[in-house]
């Protein structure tokens, strides 16, 4: 089963483990691909007319997911509790419909997740959103055929005041698409004012609006059309993993090139090697944003006579510049180990060992801990090998089955106490050493060394992902020259 781009976008924003309520669920599409690929525990799917929810009851069956689903006939909200669900999808609808459904269920300001996708009224919807109560926390752009289409991620909370253009065109300031939805609001709202202009008798203050509302997205137009630098790149990468978080062993940071080099290519890699700066030259990339340091140690002179001085030669020369973020981003949300726990497919995912608390409030430390569906050690690492595209794993039967998992990306078999101290039967690492797979079995731990590479490679995608929805004027790709290093027989 396949997606619209449009449920794509919003089935992407849906988190790990979540009970959903899809409200005018129609064919139910959007349930049943989430419960598919284990996105979420179970679902309701609600629609107003018996003849959208018998679709779905079909659409669920036909692919075996029927008996997770609730399917609820009700207008709206009126037949679901709080206590029900974490995230709300309420799309393919007018934006004063979705009022109406939020406003006759106020509980909806209490924690739930709501993602909302209006076909038409998305000035309205903003507005009474930032009035009652309720936080825009995200906007994304999709686009279906030759329609664009706004989702937003939204919870209780209190924003500051929109403006006139933002009541238009929203708050994000990123996204692929961002140039062309500003464009199509501002042909709306020079069509509007048009109107408004040439009518018999002309409301002056609507003209006045419109026209603050005109400038607005010319602004917002101009500031997307500002040129990305190498510096900035690095800012924008310092608010998702403060580099301060990096251990002090670590070299994570801006390491070689021009704070004001303009870009327009990014390459992303797991390490920066003599390959990846070739790759880069060739793709003509201004900068390489890696996880591992370039320079890790200390460096008394830049020749050709090591690696890392012709590694570091080729860089300057071709002038490409090294943004290296290691355990800073290993430790933050959204990083490494989050991105090797949703690998997985674990759910109910908390902090392994929880180390304390950034500048922005947020939570950050090394390793996760989640679940799986209880499975023999043998079945569990199969699925490892594959979703991790290993070339091998070495493993230790601890005598357990498989259901609660820590994970950590990298060396981090010396968190085996950590693991097991969570209660946990496995885990998940790399850099294992013999000594490691002794004491766990001796423990009853499940032990799997899935390779540094494999478990750490899952980041390239998270931050090819972070980068081109930031700048979306800069093309960002993946190395497709750095493997694996090693292989086995």
């Amino acid at each position: 089963m396949e997606l619209t781009p449009r449920l794509q976008a919003i089935a992407e924003q849906v988190p790990q483990g979540t009970r959903l309520a899809d409200v005018g669920t129609d064919h139910g599409y959007l349930p049943v691909w989430l419960l598919q690929i284990r996105r979420i525990d179970s679902a309701i799917a609600a629609d107003l007319r018996e003849g959208p929810l018998n679709r779905a009851k079909k659409t669920a069956q036909r692919f075996g997911v029927a008996e997770q689903i609730s399917f609820r006939l009700c207008d709206g909200l009126t037949d679901i509790r709080q206590s029900e669900v974490d995230t709300i999808a309420i799309a393919g609808m007018g934006g004063e419909t979705i009022i109406s459904i939020l406003e006759a269920a106020p509980w909806t300001r209490e924690g739930a997740l709501l993602l909302l996708q209006p076909m038409t009224g998305f000035v309205e919807l903003r507005r009474w959103l930032q009035s009652n109560g309720y936080e825009i926390v995200k906007e994304r752009i999709a686009c279906e055929g030759e329609r664009l289409y706004s989702i937003m991620s939204v919870k209780g909370g209190r924003m500051p005041p929109l403006s006139p253009a933002e009541q238009w065109a929203g708050r994000q300031n990123s996204g692929v698409l961002r140039r062309e939805y500003l464009a199509l609001m501002r042909e709306k709202a020079e069509k509007a004012l048009r109107g408004q202009q040439a009518a018999h008798t002309p409301n002056l203050a609507a003209i006045e609006e419109l026209e603050s509302v005109l400038s607005g997205l010319i602004t917002m137009e101009k500031e997307l059309s500002t040129v990305t630098t190498v510096g900035k790149v690095y800012a924008f990468l310092q608010e998702k993993a403060p580099f301060e978080l990096q251990e002090g062993f670590d070299n994570a940071g801006f390491l070689v090139g021009r704070e004001g080099a303009q870009v327009s290519k990014i390459l992303v890699s797991l390490d920066i090697t003599e390959q990846v700066v070739e790759e880069a030259a060739e793709q003509g990339a201004q900068l390489i944003v890696s996880h591992h340091p370039v320079i890790f140690g200390g460096i008394q002179s830049v020749t050709d006579q090591t690696i890392t001085g012709q590694i570091l030669l080729s860089l300057v020369e071709h002038g490409i510049a090294a943004i290296c973020a290691h355990t800073n981003l290993d430790a933050v949300e959204g990083g490494v180990n989050d991105a090797l726990a949703l690998r997985l497919g674990l759910t109910d995912i908390s902090h392994l060992k929880q180390e304390g608390v950034d500048g922005q409030g947020r939570d950050y430390g090394i390793g996760r801990v989640g679940y799986v569906t209880e499975q023999s050690l043998y079945d569990f690492s199969l699925g490892v090998k594959q979703l991790l595209g290993a070339n091998g794993l070495r493993l230790v039967d601890g005598g357990r089955p498989v259901h609660k998992i820590a994970v950590g990306g990298g060396a981090c078999a010396g968190m085996m106490g950590d693991a097991l101290a969570h209660g946990c039967d496995t885990f998940v690492t790399s850099d294992v050493k013999y000594n490691h797979f002794i004491d766990a079995k001796a423990q009853g731990l499940n032990l799997i060394d899935a390779g540094h590479f494999p478990t750490e490679n899952v980041i390239c995608p998270v931050l090819q992902a972070w980068l081109a929805e930031q700048f979306p004027r800069v093309s960002v790709a993946i190395s497709s020259r750095h493997h694996e290093v090693f292989s086995y027989l």
